[in-house]
């Protein structure tokens, strides 16, 4: 009779936690969900905003001084985002998001000058990161039982597949535009009459489209406004301590934005310049942005049953060792595939493993809000400062300028690990 009573006294705890359990599942797929919808918006964008910038004539460096003010937006945003949360909170903070970047979508195509051009590309890049640091806050509070850094990696990859089927959608909007443009010509009629005037675009479609996308990916969030967790900032952390509370985690993401962005930017360039043709050259960012997708779960997962500060350090190393051979592999087009392919998995198990090591530290609201808005600032601080100094040392020592500046940062980095984690 003892046993039974304890058996019966412990149901209703073990029925609150396997609730509480597929809550988290369900919130995790409506996150997953939600992402992979704005980063394919954001996708296909990437592709025709600079196409639009090039069709208007604009010269090389005006299109890259406007494309700054996208990474400009991301870090005001992680500034921003616990002044946000204190403010509104994180389902109002998730539509305000919306709000920011829908409509400006379709400002790109009915303006040709920097003045309006350059003030659309700051606010809708501060509203699609200001959307996935709230996602990724979200994600990094609920509380899962077991393998953390696996869930982490299913959101990240739900940002990579979103970037990656952007330009696919893209493409295969323009091989049947003709039965899509019958779909979007009353859109396109109404945004006409209330700019006052004809696009200057072709691709007006696609950018209906790719709005569409965009406003789509609140719906999960509304339909499912239950599981939003209740999410608010106090001021009792700051951004800055953070960091540097968890120097390890926050210098590696710094580290990997280096690579991450700088590989996006230049690895086709730097295939080019090596005498690969425009195809082989192309693949090289393919093959990155696959090894992203295919490794990033798997490293994840693994981190699950590892110490993951060791995780990055390895992760680290690997790619200290992939810009080493870079340089070597770039002649033969398998060779260099197979390498870049690695690379993106490498880079992209970073990102996971780091983002777990600040969610399994963190648990109150203004710790998880801090910490996550620092990760982000130190993404955006690394992916901007790589492609200022990889443009810079490419132009002055050459292709391999590429590979230098992500072997320096990955070198630092890993000196700096080695002086910090101690090995048992």
């Amino acid at each position: 009779m003892q046993d039974n009573a304890e058996t019966i006294e412990q149901g209703p705890e073990i029925t609150g936690h396997s609730a509480s359990q597929t809550h988290a599942k369900v919130g995790l797929i409506v996150n997953i969900l939600s992402t992979l919808l704005a980063a394919t918006s954001m996708g296909m964008l990437a592709v025709l905003i600079p196409v639009h910038l090039a069709n208007l004539e604009f010269s090389d460096s005006a299109i890259g001084v406007a494309l700054s003010f996208e990474s400009t937006a991301s870090l005001v945003i992680c500034l921003l985002i616990p002044n946000i949360l204190r403010k509104v909170g994180l389902p109002v903070g998730l539509l305000l998001s919306t709000l920011m970047r829908v409509p400006t979508v379709m400002i790109f195509p009915y303006s040709n000058g920097l003045d309006v051009i350059i003030p659309a590309v700051f606010i809708h890049a501060a509203g699609c990161y200001s959307l996935l640091v709230l996602l990724q806050i979200w994600v990094n509070s609920i509380p899962f039982k077991k393998n953390k850094g696996l869930m982490i990696a299913l959101y990240s990859t739900s940002i990579s597949v979103g970037f990656a089927l952007g330009p696919i959608i893209t493409n295969y909007l323009t091989a049947n535009a003709a039965y899509f443009t019958a779909l979007t010509n009353p859109v396109i009629a109404y945004t006409t009459e209330v700019f006052g005037r004809e696009p200057f675009s072709d691709s007006g479609l696609h950018f209906v489209v790719a709005a569409l996308i965009s406003l789509l990916s609140i719906l999960p969030i509304i339909l499912c406004a239950r599981l939003i967790p209740k999410v608010s900032f106090h001021g009792k952390a700051k951004i800055f301590q953070t960091i540097m509370a968890n120097k390890g985690a926050m210098f590696s993401i710094c580290m990997a934005g280096v690579s991450q962005f700088g590989v996006a930017a230049f690895i086709t360039i730097y295939g080019l310049k090596n005498g690969l043709s425009i195809a082989d050259s192309a693949l090289l960012l393919t093959s990155f942005m696959l090894g992203s997708l295919i490794l990033e779960v798997p490293i994840a997962w693994l981190s699950d049953y590892f110490d993951r500060r060791y995780f990055i350090v390895m992760c680290s190393f690997a790619c200290m060792v992939c810009a080493v051979c870079l340089p070597i592999a770039i002649y033969v087009p398998l060779q260099a595939w197979v390498l870049v392919f690695i690379w993106g998995g490498v880079i992209a198990g970073i990102y996971s493993v780091s983002l777990a090591i600040i969610g399994d530290k963190y648990e109150e609201d203004d710790e998880v809000i801090a910490s996550n808005a620092g990760y982000s600032l130190m993404e955006s601080v690394g992916g901007t400062l790589g492609i200022i100094v990889i443009g810079l040392s490419m132009q002055h020592l050459g292709t391999d300028g590429m590979p230098y500046t992500i072997m320096l940062a990955s070198v630092l980095y890993f000196s700096f690990a080695l002086t910090r984690y101690r090995i048992d």
